[in-house]
């Protein structure tokens, strides 16, 4: 009975803790891409692949071929914290964008130029 209770009541903790997409930062990326256990591989390849998927919600998300592995994102990843590392203290998914356009530069969506305003009639 007790048993069930701490295990319910451990349920409730989890369930309650708020959940935070800026968990790991380029420092912590760089760390987990670089591993050499397949656990944290896997971890890196993954989180690479949620941002880059929370990316297709902005109205200019970064783009990668068509025909890119997830492995060769994460490979692209890596080299650019290697190649980088002042870019470690950004948070990791804004490494993950740099890394994309560093890769892909000609893959990129041009920046859209601001309308000009109109001009102003002046009231007499």
């Amino acid at each position: 009975m007790i048993a069930r209770a701490a295990s319910a009541a451990a349920l409730l903790l989890l369930v309650a803790t708020p959940a935070h997409a800026e968990w790991m930062s380029g420092d912590q990326l760089h760390e987990t891409c670089t591993a050499t256990a397949p656990v944290d591989r896997a971890m890196c390849l993954s989180y690479v692949m949620g941002v880059l998927d929370g990316f297709r919600d902005l109205d200019r998300p970064p783009r990668t071929p068509l025909d890119a592995s997830a492995g060769q994102v994460r490979d692209a990843v890596t080299r650019f914290l290697e190649d980088h590392p002042e870019q470690r203290k950004l948070q990791g998914r804004q490494v993950i964008r740099a890394a994309i356009v560093a890769q892909w530069p000609k893959l990129q969506p041009k920046p859209q130029a601001k309308p000009k305003p109109k001009p102003r009639k002046k009231r007499r």
